[in-house]
């Protein structure tokens, strides 16, 4: 996913409010609404010269416009090409052309005199005459239907963007692929399949979170005159997490000569478990990794003997057993000593799903205020039992993957992953904390109701032992001083940001959690480089 802006604070508006800051321009600054149309319009034409689409001045370019803006908005592109000397441009219009209003009018009538053609697609029969002249089309240009729709697609338009979806060649949506809502990225019925997407003053949430993300293809946000600053004040954008931005968000690294590891944050990982370890030794490693000054991590007394040494920059603390792997009840005493001296907790990777790791995390959450990231089992077993997790924690962080977000949500998976938004915003008021809802893209949501969307990592990540990294990683810059939303948002950026990083030297599959692990010191450096 890629952004044309280079600013590091990039939000992305949903369609109400667009529609707002458009009417906004209009009656306020002045801006008339056919420029702020031909405004987009050339920022969509400049697009398809940048790519190299086009080869010859003859190729055919069939451009798809409603009856709305979204179609002006094509019928602008359409313009621009002609007059660039390409020889077969064709607006395919999904209405009559007299019966056009207001700006779409305008540039439609300006578009025939120049001698453009448009063919009306009024009924089937219009559109099954026309269908087989996209076999001899180079290029799409995604006109249908904007940010406003509501429902779903049928009839016609579900015929033609099907028929879209089937063309070989490149697709450019406009502002939105068609049949996309904006706000969820949820296709509704039928959407485009675009190889990018040109999207108008802001970007959109649905353009940036799964499914809508796997429609949109590359995203670029094209500038039209409507301030950015007003972006900054809308209380319900949505930010997209970028390398500027999280850069921003980092610990400051110490230049003092006194420093020391005491000074620089102590995480305890409650992480692992018989036939389980490595998941603690990959969370508690990864922090170390990140910056902290010191990581422990917590066992049953019999597996921590097991570990001993596996790495040797760990401290593992030893847990009392009621039976061999298995944590009994810690007195307050105990209790009191594990918990001493350390700065954030990280819970739940390959702990287990037994009563004794319930009862442990329970305790620990309700008698210690230090903040905490919970992944893996810790959710599955929050699941279960609310009680676990106190309403008075705002700094925990959850990390659910979807399934584990429909466990805590009591819902179905699926209901998650057609509203990744919505879903992380929910848990997060529930239970009054940060939530990290993981997956392409992950989705960062805190209890007053804010959001983010994730913009790094790939298809790396889906490996054994992935999320045990980010686990760690959170906790470390939660051990470092972080509030949660940062630790949440400049983790899961990083993390993205491995497996980035390895896309790009060329791995392509076969990655595995090891392998993230010992590019994370190199990554994090170059990361810090720029500004440092």
């Amino acid at each position: 996913m890629m952004q044309r802006q280079s600013s590091g604070d990039i939000r992305l508006i949903k369609a109400e409010r667009m529609r707002a800051l458009d009417e906004r321009a209009i009656n306020e600054i002045g801006i008339p609404g056919a420029v702020l149309m031909e405004m987009a319009g050339r920022g969509a034409a400049r697009l398809i010269a940048e790519a190299g689409w086009l080869k010859n001045l003859d190729d055919e370019i069939i451009l798809f416009a409603g009856k709305g803006n979204n179609g002006g908005d094509a019928l602008v592109v359409g313009r621009v090409l002609l007059l660039a000397g390409y020889l077969k441009v064709k607006i395919a219009l999904t209405a009559a052309g007299a019966g056009l209003q207001g700006d779409a009018k305008i540039n439609h009538d300006v578009f025939v005199k120049l001698g453009g053609a448009v063919v009306e697609l009024r009924d089937e029969k219009s559109w099954l005459t026309f269908k087989p002249r996209l076999d001899c089309a180079k290029l799409i240009v995604d006109g249908l239907l904007g940010t406003g729709l509501k429902s779903a697609v049928r009839g016609l338009y579900a015929e033609i963007i099907a028929a879209i979806n089937e063309f070989s060649g490149p697709v450019l949506a406009l502002d939105i692929p068609s049949g996309l809502d904006a706000d969820s990225g949820r296709p509704l019925g039928a959407a485009v399949r675009a190889t990018q997407t040109a999207t108008f003053a802001f970007g959109k949430p649905g353009l940036f979170v799964t499914p809508g993300c796997e429609y949109a293809g590359r995203v670029e946000i094209i500038d039209i005159g409507i301030p950015q600053s007003w972006a900054a004040v809308e209380s319900d954008a949505v930010r997209l997490l970028t390398a500027d931005y999280c850069r921003a968000l980092l610990p400051e690294t110490p230049i003092s000569a006194n420093i020391h590891k005491g000074s620089r944050g102590h995480l305890l990982s409650f992480a692992g478990s018989p036939g389980k370890s490595g998941a603690g030794l990959l969370a508690a490693g990864a922090a170390l990794h990140c910056g902290c000054g010191l990581s422990s991590l917590a066992l049953p007394q019999t597996l921590a003997g097991q570990l001993e040494g596996r790495n040797p920059a760990l401290m593992l603390t030893l847990l009392p057993e009621s039976a061999p792997g298995l944590t009994r009840k810690l007195t307050p005493a105990e209790l009191e000593e594990i918990g001493a001296g350390k700065n954030a907790f990280a819970i739940g990777p390959g702990l287990g799903l037994h009563s004794a790791a319930a009862d442990l995390i329970k305790i620990l959450l309700h008698n210690f205020s230090q903040p905490a990231v919970l992944d893996a089992d810790a959710l599955t077993l929050l699941a279960e039992n609310y009680d676990i997790l106190p309403q008075n924690r705002p700094q925990t962080i959850l990390t659910p993957h979807p399934g584990e977000m429909a466990r805590l949500l009591r819902c179905k998976t699926a209901d998650i992953q057609n509203n990744r938004l919505a879903a992380a915003a929910e848990l997060a008021a529930k239970f009054g904390v940060t939530v990290v809802l993981k997956g392409a893209a992950t989705v960062i949501a805190v209890a007053d109701g804010g959001l983010a969307i994730n913009s790094s990592g790939n298809r790396l990540l889906a490996t054994a032992g992935s999320g045990d990294l980010l686990t760690g990683i959170i906790g470390s810059f939660l051990a470092q001083g972080l509030k949660a939303a940062a630790a949440a948002q400049v983790g899961v950026f990083l993390h993205g940001l491995l497996a980035d990083e390895l896309l790009a030297a060329g791995f392509s599959s076969g990655v595995s959690a090891v392998a993230l692990e010992k590019a994370l010191p190199s990554t994090l450096a170059k990361f810090m480089a720029v500004v440092r």
